[in-house]
């Protein structure tokens, strides 16, 4: 007897619709699973007998076959045990599987289901299959109810399962809890004293999604400034809590304490992180940093100390917005559209900028640690901010403290400038003036004449790139939204170049 069950598989964290045939006939007693299924699914050979059994069914004593379909397509995941389970079941106790429901779950010994990784995005799957209802294990329901448009029916047991497919005992659907964005009030802009021309830059570099690299001497605040931009971000959409949970739920990293990523995600790996770490990969590839800060920040504190072949490795994900890993001939992409956010002393000691203290750097030192701050990838960092430390005065005047612009108020800033944005971008691939191409620089960011030949001055004399010209435009246009104006016009460039002359590297060689 044949039965057909409706699951998915991921690569990545993209889905594919799988049909899980079971076919029961007389014969030596065998169970064989085929279609590319992974270890993880033919161990369900071990699981299955005992979880059927102390469910209080029979397992049958025949020649099973399960034929995950297609065939030719890789499988893997725990989460195939309830649908070959459900397979197994029905034709012993009569009954015919609903085929517009999908299962998904991990069965323990004793018949309860387990939570799984990757649910978001399976049921994200079988949504765009026309797949409403799916039932699978409670503890994913609260990741998955934030899908709106698709029935979740969480079990604790197959028991449970084999219930509502019999019509027996109905599995109700579950709502979930309403999704509200909070943001830590221990963080808050208000609390960095002076640096003023800094937050300025920050809100440019949120408002328009632009990478910031922050040079200065140690304590002069980088790293406090960077862990509060996620405080100043639009509240993230519906879609792109949907994209970043799905990329959380196949790290393994949601629980049922957290089991949605509602807020922009902040991530700060450590200089001595792999390109694997950073990028995504392994035998089975799973997401790196650089993709779990998807639409949030990735914060590379101390940037000269990173491996510069990692640094390098990120060239290609900033421009594309996604992680292209290959392994057996197939290709796994993760979504990577994060705001680079770097900070770096000016040099090894991290005195050269300082008045105060004496630069302790041999000249070899100098010029390593510049080409590392001058090098390719900085180059794709759109603002380049130079921090000095604060001032006496400031750090006296409790007044100036208090009087200091808040998260909030920087928030308004750059929700002004989003929404400008979201208007002028909304019937074409853009989403920011960050993500502007050539193509698009020409048509949204066209400059006057006195635009154009300040611009060139400052390629001839600055010794910019031709990429850094691109996003010094792009930075352009941010500051124009900021202001209101449609057009950029020379105070909104001359702005913008401001940060790209504050270059690491250049002050090396000068020192």
């Amino acid at each position: 007897m044949l039965t057909k069950t409706i699951a998915a598989t991921l690569e990545g964290v993209e889905g594919t619709l799988v049909t899980v045939e079971v076919d029961i006939r007389r014969g030596m007693p065998t169970f064989t699973i085929v279609g590319l299924a992974d270890t993880t699914i033919k161990e369900a050979c071990s699981r299955m007998k005992p979880a059927v059994l102390n469910s209080g069914f029979d397992f049958p004593d025949e020649r099973v076959t399960v034929n995950l379909v297609p065939a030719g397509k890789p499988k893997e995941g725990t989460h195939f045990d309830l649908p070959i389970a459900v397979g197994m079941i029905t034709p012993e106790l009569g009954f015919s599987i609903p085929e517009d429901t999908a299962f998904l779950g991990e069965l323990s010994l004793d018949g309860k289901l387990n939570r799984i990784k990757g649910a978001l995005p399976l049921v994200m799957c079988l949504r765009k299959q026309g797949i409403k209802k799916v039932i699978l294990p409670i503890g994913n329901a609260e990741e998955t109810a934030i899908l709106k448009d698709v029935d979740i029916m969480p079990a604790e047991d197959l028991d449970q399962v084999i219930r509502h497919v019999a019509g027996s005992s109905r599995l109700p659907v579950y709502k979930g809890k309403k999704i509200s964005v909070s943001y830590d009030g221990d963080l808050d802009f208000s609390q960095v004293a002076g640096q003023e021309t800094v937050k300025r830059a920050v809100v440019i570099g949120v408002a328009g999604n632009h990478g910031l690299l922050l040079m200065g001497g140690p304590g002069c605040g980088k790293t406090m400034i960077a862990r509060r931009i996620p405080t100043i971000m639009p509240e993230p959409t519906y879609d792109e809590m949907l994209e970043t949970t799905g990329v959380y739920s196949v790290s393994g990293l949601l629980s049922e304490a957290q089991p949605f990523i509602d807020k922009r995600p902040f991530r700060s790996p450590h200089h001595t992180i792999s390109s694997s770490g950073l990028l995504g990969g392994g035998v089975r590839p799973r997401p790196g940093e650089i993709s779990l800060a998807h639409r949030g920040v990735l914060f590379l504190d101390e940037m000269g100390e990173f491996d510069g072949g990692v640094l390098d490795a990120m060239r290609q994900p900033m421009e594309e917005g996604l992680v292209r890993i290959t392994r057996n001939n197939r290709e796994v992409t993760f979504p990577a559209q994060v705001m680079v956010v770097a900070a770096a002393n000016p040099c090894k000691c991290g005195h050269l900028w300082d008045d105060r203290k004496i630069c302790t750097c041999s000249r070899k030192q100098l010029d390593d640690y510049a080409r590392k701050l001058n090098g390719p990838f900085s180059d794709r960092i759109d603002m380049h901010i130079k921090m000095f430390p604060v001032d006496k005065d400031v750090v006296a005047d409790d007044i100036y403290r208090r009087n200091s612009m808040s998260s909030a108020e920087m928030r308004r800033q750059v929700t002004d400038a989003v929404d400008i944005q979201r208007e002028r971008y909304a019937d074409t691939k853009y989403r920011s003036n960050g993500d502007l191409d050539e193509k698009g620089i020409a048509i949204y960011c066209r400059l006057d004449k006195n635009c154009s030949k300040l611009l060139s001055l400052a390629y001839d004399r600055l010794g910019l790139s031709m990429r850094a010209c691109s996003r010094s435009i792009k930075v352009a246009r941010t500051i124009a939204d900021l202001a209101g104006e449609t057009k950029i016009r020379e105070e909104h460039l001359t702005e913008a170049l401001m940060y790209r002359v504050s270059d690491g590297g250049q002050q090396a060689r000068q020192a």
